[in-house]
């Protein structure tokens, strides 16, 4: 059944009458059947009977009582129509109505920051719409409260408690409401705000902090298990920034790849200690050095994923001016500087497990829901082939660790579609090249200067196919 409000105001401005009418039909598009007195009220009926009607009437759901200074001083002096109708809410706001049936709704805050409430409100909550910027939370609270659709509802009682649950800490209402805010303020306006996204970023950015392994053990077996359950508990806020990364690339924003770049740049400030403590050892940060390349791959999947090539393409060929403010006047590096080799978690799991890559099995065993295994696995084979594509500098280069995890043929649908033309000029801005023989020569020269098999462990049988492997320089755009 339809909600069915009413909402109070007091006459003002154009612009204020405006705002009043855009929220009611808003409101009225999702599905909240609004009585207004600008559509409602008709020639020839008595405004107060009206007003009365509307505050009594069972079939109102909420009376939505919005409140500026103006609304607050016709309130408190009972003048005119405002007035009436305070006289009227008054009795039935402290009689057996429901308490919730009376919404303030505040647009106007004093000098002193305090809301403009009439007097008989003032110990109300009210949904505060009085920052702009805040706008779209706000009507979600307000919209959730009328269709009786709380952000959280109570969930159904389990029968025992996980322990990634019971012991952490971790709040991720910060970077929900970061992410509603981005929704909210897309569904509007059809783009996505910059501001909004670095607020995001900084507030995840904080909230990594949680999960350094400050006092962690010594012994291998102890540390591995410690450092698995920190990554098991960090896996909800990584899918926060994966559906920020979703967000970012579905709009194909122009500042999107700046953004990330300068969020990855940070890598190195999570290597050392957020307070100046003088004792603390390397294996504290291992989570970071793990979760930086995990979310690179994630975002370069993402953005495969929604065909924003071009985001990508930045990611994968600009410079990073990595903040380390233990090395001044570096050279800005590739996106390789986010690759490491976890000698911890590679020697946990080879122990514990069995596996020759430690990273790899980590990854594909702790997929997101929001990423095809395929797609990620493609797109960490991606970051191998652009690096040994690039550059001929050992400590530039990317290794993918997953791709062992990949179809036992180990080919690439993307890669064997570069034989289309069609095909191959939508997606060349991967390879940083113009037209197909730039992206030739760059596969001869890797063909020139390939040296031994790459291959899982030591001498072990798994190995990765050379980039000229991948992509047959022969059948690059030979078809329509």
């Amino acid at each position: 059944m339809d909600k069915k409000i009413f909402i109070s105001y007091s006459w003002g401005n154009k612009e204020h009458q405006d705002w009043i009418v855009n929220l009611g039909k808003r409101l009225m598009t999702d599905t909240v059947d609004v009585v207004l007195d600008r559509w409602s009220l008709k020639d020839g009926h008595d405004i107060h009977s009206f007003m009365e009607e509307m505050v009594k009437s069972k079939d109102i759901f909420r009376v939505l009582i919005v409140c500026d200074k103006k609304y607050k001083e016709k309130a408190d002096d009972r003048q005119g129509g405002v007035g009436t109708e305070t006289q009227i809410i008054s009795p039935n706001l402290y009689s057996n109505e429901k308490q919730e049936k009376f919404i303030p709704i505040v647009l106007e805050r004093d000098e002193d920051g305090k809301p403009f409430l009439p007097v008989y409100l003032s110990s109300r909550k009210y949904i505060d719409f009085s920052q702009e910027e805040d706008f779209e939370d706000s009507y979600e609270e307000l919209l959730r409260n009328i269709l009786e659709a709380p952000s959280i509802p109570k969930p159904k009682l389990g029968t025992k408690p996980p322990t990634y649950i019971t012991e952490t800490n971790v709040d991720l209402s910060e970077t929900n409401s970061k992410i509603r805010t981005i929704e909210n303020q897309i569904k509007k306006n059809d783009n996505l705000n910059e501001k909004y996204a670095s607020d995001f970023l900084k507030v995840f950015q904080d909230k990594l902090w949680e999960f350094n392994l400050e006092n962690s053990p010594n012994n291998l077996t102890a540390f591995g298990e410690l450092l698995m359950e920190t990554l098991k508990n960090y896996k909800p806020l990584r899918e926060d920034f994966i559906k920020f990364i979703d967000l970012l690339t579905t709009k194909k924003t122009d500042f999107a790849s700046e953004l990330i770049i300068e969020f990855f740049e940070n890598k190195p400030m999570y290597l050392r200690p957020r307070d100046e403590r003088n004792s603390w050892s390397g294996p504290e940060f291992d989570t970071f050095k793990i979760i930086f390349q995990e979310l690179f791959i994630y975002t370069i999947a993402v953005g495969i994923k929604n065909k924003d090539y071009l985001f990508v393409s930045e990611l994968l060929h600009s410079k990073y001016f990595i903040k380390d403010p233990y090395r001044n006047n570096q050279e800005p590096s590739s996106f390789p500087f986010l690759y490491d080799y976890h000698q911890n978690l590679e020697s946990y799991m080879n122990q514990t497990f069995n596996k020759i890559t430690g990273f790899g099995h980590y990854v594909i065993t702790n997929l997101s829901d929001q990423i095809s295994k395929q797609t990620l696995i493609f797109s960490d084979t991606l970051c191998y082939c652009v690096s040994y594509l690039e550059t001929d500098n050992h400590y530039d280069r990317w290794f993918p660790a997953t791709y062992l995890y990949g179809e036992r043929n180990g080919g690439f649908n993307f890669f064997d579609k570069l034989s289309s033309r069609k095909h191959f000029e939508k997606v060349k801005v991967l390879f940083d090249v113009q037209n197909e023989n730039e992206l030739k020569k760059k596969l001869e020269k890797n063909k020139e200067n390939s040296g031994d098999r790459i291959r899982y462990g030591n001498g072990g049988f798994n190995r990765v196919p050379f980039v000229y492997e991948l992509i047959d320089i022969n059948k690059i755009s030979i078809y329509r």
